[in-house]
């Protein structure tokens, strides 16, 4: 059947929209790195270089993600103060990241989490976990499981990425390019690493998850993994302020363990390692 010649060049238009906004975005998050790179010198973050985590210190999530609390770009990493990483926490368990105002919730209160340990753990359905009922009664609230039916078919994948991973270990978006078809593949653009688990860290060095790739955090959290990559979306500036110290003075460096200060340090005060 014939498209309609208007809503062809309706979509084409608004994939055009879309196009150019993402390299704006890219050109702006470039702009950003030259500024921290003048500002911050050799302790500038930097957009997309990989921090090894071990999943179980990733407790507390940002709720909404800064990107939606602090309209910042999806793209580049950014350096931002205020009372984020203070706000009140949240207890209870939560099915959306539409928290207004915003909160600190624990990443394994989400209902997604705790029915995929659930379904995996405990070999309960799918059909009968609490997040399969609170999508199917509230369909489209959350972008990935729009309807019944996607839904069915998306949790059949989290069942193929969770064998994936657990076959073949946890592995970076870029080494997955090696690999044929990837159950719930992210793209390439602009960079693989852009689709990490991506976590924001407060002033004192928390590990806040900011949103991205919450089904494989949650998997190496169920399988025990003691090591993942993540994006550094965001870092409080007092948290920055403290590798720009441990760069001046590494000697004297605070929490200089810490996974994203500890390659900042020379391999003489620098803690010992147990796999980077």
């Amino acid at each position: 059947m014939l498209r309609n010649p208007s809503s062809v060049i309706r979509d084409g238009s608004t994939a055009l929209q879309g196009g150019s906004k993402a390299l704006l975005g890219i050109v702006i998050a470039k702009a950003r790195h030259l500024r921290h790179a003048a500002r911050y010198g050799d302790a500038a973050p930097s957009p997309y270089e990989l921090v090894w985590v071990d999943p179980a210190d990733i407790e507390y999530c940002t709720l909404p993600s800064l990107m939606g609390q602090l309209n910042l770009s999806q793209y580049g990493t950014h350096v931002v103060g205020g009372g984020w990483d203070r706000l009140v926490r949240y207890d209870d368990v939560w099915y959306t990241r539409a928290f207004d105002p915003p909160v600190i919730a624990p990443f394994e209160s989400h209902a997604l989490y705790r029915s995929m340990r659930a379904h995996f753990d405990e070999g309960v359905p799918w059909e009968d976990t609490e997040w399969y009922h609170w999508v199917d009664k509230h369909p489209g609230t959350v972008g990935q499981y729009p309807t019944a039916e996607s839904t069915v078919e998306r949790l059949g994948r989290v069942d193929e990425l969770f064998e994936f991973i657990r076959s073949n270990g946890y592995k970076t978006q870029r080494e997955l390019e090696s690999y044929g078809n990837i159950p719930l593949k992210q793209s390439t653009f602009p960079h693989p690493e852009h689709y990490e688990i991506d976590v924001n860290i407060g002033r004192s060095g928390e590990l806040l998850f900011n949103f991205n790739g919450r089904h494989r955090l949650a998997i190496a959290k169920i399988l025990g993994i003691d090591r993942v990559p993540v994006r550094i979306f965001a870092r409080h500036r007092e948290w920055q302020r403290k590798r720009v110290a441990a760069v001046e003075t590494p000697e004297r460096a605070i929490r200089a363990e810490h996974p994203d200060l500890k390659h900042l340090l020379p391999r003489s005060v620098r803690p010992p390692s147990t796999g980077d």
